[in-house]
């Protein structure tokens, strides 16, 4: 079967996923053949997707993908990067004589879904958010570029400040100040060295 933009449900089965951008040139070249492979497989247990990597948070921030079109092969939820020639009749043999079997699979941290991709996707999707906005103050509103790029860095900076002495101040309201221990009456175990006593003066005899 096939399918397109695979958000999520990769982890079961075997996938063979094209990342790419819309505005990319080399990701358009090939298009018309995924197409066709995903036509080719649409009767066998290969299922053929495609993710657009701007597309807000998706499995897409968590790929670490460096250049496009990458491609993918999935299987049973491990991930391998297929670096071979982009031809629809390599990409047939590719998967029907399980040639990916000869592919390093990515590591565990590395697998989309686990903890640290899911925190460098959500990374990702802030840088997203905050250049859609740097490039509507700029474009939009007619904001000078380094007045935009000074209020996106001081603003998340101050509101960041005002959490950190709100929880300050809430932490002293409920707690207090650390009291300094009670004294009052405290007597010590220990004895204060005595001064030995100076020896008599013998009486001079009369």
């Amino acid at each position: 079967s096939s399918g397109i933009n695979a958000e999520y449900g990769i982890q079961s089965g075997e996938w063979f996923i094209k990342a790419y951008a819309p505005w990319c040139g080399a990701c358009r070249s090939i298009a018309q053949a995924w197409i066709q492979l995903g036509a080719w497989a649409d009767d066998k247990e290969y299922n053929i997707a495609e993710i657009d990597i701007t597309k807000g948070f998706s499995i897409g921030n968590q790929l670490l993908v460096t250049r496009i079109p990458t491609l993918f092969h999935v299987k049973d939820g491990e991930f391998r990067v297929y670096s071979g020639p982009r031809s629809i009749d390599v990409w047939k043999r590719f998967l029907a004589e399980k040639e990916w079997e000869k592919l390093e699979t990515y590591s565990w941290y590395r697998k989309p879904g686990s903890i640290p991709m899911r925190i460098f996707g959500l990374l990702i999707s802030f840088a997203m958010k905050v250049n859609d906005v740097h490039d509507y103050l700029t474009k939009e509103a007619n904001v000078p570029p380094f007045v935009s790029v000074i209020g996106l860095i001081a603003i998340p900076l101050f509101v960041s400040l005002l959490i950190f002495l709100a929880c300050i101040s809430t932490a002293h309201t409920l707690w207090g100040k650390p009291k300094a221990p009670h004294t009052i009456g405290f007597q010590s175990s220990k004895q204060p060295p005595q001064t030995p006593a100076e020896p008599a003066e013998e009486k001079k005899e009369q």
